[in-house]
Order: structure tokens, then sequence, then C-alpha cells
């Protein structure tokens, strides 16, 4: 499966596909991987932020899943410099520009008080009674929650920050990439293509397992397939 998976990877322009090889571990190798997984955090919240302003478009069918769009980009932002057991914040190695700050400080509370957890006043349930208009009398008693999102300037803010801040980390990766390269272009090919290669097993779905911990250099993971229908 994993050499599959490996085959299908074309890199290439042209007819003929790239030849795909792993990176030896080293600490270049290891900061290269920390630096790449915060720039698919933030393509991740770029691209759902996209998708949510599309849906604020009148007609759009993507407007009853804006609000659930938001609370994603805010998860996949706020994961770049909350605490990991397995790599360093982001803000360790770009900062946040002084004039974002506030933007930046309202989406990480959004995050910790409203979409994490559900503690702030944008998301509240009242306990409603429902009255017959005719008789008066009680029809139901239902929980009604009215939730707030952000606004949308909020929203055209942070969309900006997360174009910063992908700015600052492209300049911070340019150099270990520089390096990695000229390493990889210093060494046999034949003994490149010899060297190590992630490991892809697959599982079918009902043996999905969360509950997992990568480490600093993969070399592998699992994939789960759903069984054909």
């Amino acid at each position: 499966m994993s050499e599959a998976i490996l085959r299908d990877m074309d890199h290439s322009d042209g007819p003929a596909a790239s030849l795909v090889l792993g990176v030896a571990d080293s600490a270049d190798t290891r900061l290269f991987i920390e630096l790449s997984s915060y720039g698919s955090d933030l393509k991740e919240a770029s691209h759902a932020l996209d998708l949510a302003m599309q849906g604020l478009q009148g007609g759009s069918p993507l407007a009853d899943a804006s609000v659930y769009l938001i609370g994603f980009a805010v998860i996949a932002y706020c994961r770049t410099f909350l605490h990991s057991n397995v790599r360093r914040p982001l803000t360790e190695h770009v900062r946040v520009p002084p004039e974002l700050e506030q933007v930046h400080e309202q989406v990480r509370t959004f995050r910790n008080a409203t979409i994490a957890h559900s503690q702030s006043e944008l998301s509240v349930t009242y306990p409603l009674g429902f009255l017959d208009p005719a008789t008066l009398e009680l029809a139901h008693l239902s929980g009604v929650t009215i939730s707030s999102t952000l606004p949308e300037h909020v929203m055209d803010r942070f969309r900006r920050l997360v174009d910063v801040m992908t700015e600052q980390l492209d300049v911070v990766i340019e150099p270990v990439r520089a390096r990695l390269e000229y390493r990889l272009r210093k060494t046999d090919p034949h003994l490149l293509l010899a060297g190590p290669r992630p490991e892809l097993p697959a599982k079918f779905a009902e043996d999905f397992n969360p509950r997992s911990k990568r480490a600093p250099y993969p070399t592998g993971q699992t994939l789960y397939w759903n069984h054909p229908r």
C-alpha cells in the first residue's frame, strides 16, 4: 500500500513523474518537518476562511456551513501556537506583528471560550416556554441556543493574520530547505533512492485508533479505509 501511494506522488510538470525519496534524519530535517507542519495548519485555516467567506455571499450553497468553517479555521490556526507534546509553538519561530496582536488574541480567546469549550456569552442557551396563542396554555418547553461567531471585519483581519504568519514562516523555512537540498544534491542519487521512505500500512475503519503520537522524525503512519460497498 505505501509503495502504491508513493508512486502516485507526481511532482513533475512534464510527462515523466518525479522519483520520490525520503530524507534522512538530522536536526535540519526535524526542523523542516516542524516548520512544514505549521504551514499545513495555516493552509487549512486559510482555506476554511475562504470557504466561510464564500458562504456569506447571498445564495451561496455554503451558507449553512460558514459558521462551522469559521470554527475549523480557528482550531487550525490556534493549533500552530497552543501547547503540543510533539512540537514547539509557531511563535517561537515567528512573531505576531503588533498591528495584528489584537485579532490574534481575539481568535485565541474565541477558540478557548467558545469553540473548544462552552463558557462564553457568544453561545447561550435559554429555557423558553411556548404558549398556545388561543388558550394561553403551555404547548411545550424548549432549550433555545443563540450563538454568534466572528463578525466579518474580524474575519477579514483574521485572514490577513493567517497570510502574514504564512509569509513569515516561508522566510524562516527557506534557509532550512536550502541546506537540506544542498546536502541531497551532494549525495549519490542511488544512495538517496535506497534511503528511508515512509511506511504507510492500511487498516479497515473498524480498527480506527485516534490515540497515537507522532515522532519528531516520522517513519510512517497507519491509513484507514472503509470497506468497499
